[in-house]
């Protein structure tokens, strides 16, 4: 994993399956959200990557709400990589306390100067479904879009093709509109016919 990670951080070589059955464990002992937040930030600030993962399980079992979203954007500038972000994503989404949250959110960190921050800004609506805010869709991709970067174009196919499954003619509309070349227009019409 060191070494496929292009030695980010150091890992343990603790299997996901073992480090999930141990957080389901431990968080039996610990019912208080209070004592399991401080835990996740704890293990966010530590030298392994299992650390990271174990921070975003503990996060995940806690059921993010609106309180959570600046302690969860505070974990953004440190999402080094795919591996961390992708799983801290669906977490932000759970935050968003309404649709005007959400968009105030996503267009802010559309124009970061993270990747990272930006890659969540086009996967932040991953599994909105019929609450996709589409105008914020295309926005984020219009601003982002111009980047060669490998993991900015991978998000873009990757939330159109996730919308396709709800709405495949506006998909259809918006990859053409767009004007979408290469990676991000295969990952988009991936299932389309």
């Amino acid at each position: 994993m060191f070494a496929y990670m292009k030695g980010i951080q150091p890992f343990l070589g603790v299997q996901t399956p073992a480090r999930r059955e141990i957080v389901r464990a431990a968080l039996k002992f610990e019912p208080d959200r209070a004592a399991r937040l401080v835990a996740a930030s704890e293990l966010w600030a530590g030298e392994f990557r299992e650390e990271r993962y174990t921070a975003l399980d503990i996060l995940a079992s806690s059921r993010p709400g609106p309180a959570d979203l600046p302690f969860l954007e505070g974990l953004l500038p440190e999402a080094d990589h795919w591996d961390l972000l992708d799983t801290l994503v669906p977490l932000l989404a759970q935050a968003f306390a309404d649709g005007q949250q959400r968009r105030e959110r996503v267009e802010s960190w559309r124009v970061s100067p993270h990747l990272w921050t930006r890659r969540a800004a086009v996967l932040a609506q991953l599994k909105a479904k019929h609450t996709t805010d589409q105008d914020l869709l295309l926005g984020t991709i219009r601003t982002v879009q111009h980047e060669r970067e490998f993991f900015i174009q991978k998000a873009i196919g990757w939330a159109l093709r996730e919308y396709a499954k709800t709405d495949p003619q506006w998909v259809r509309e918006a990859v053409e509109t767009l004007g979408l070349t290469g990676l991000a227009r295969r990952e988009a019409l991936k299932h389309l016919t």
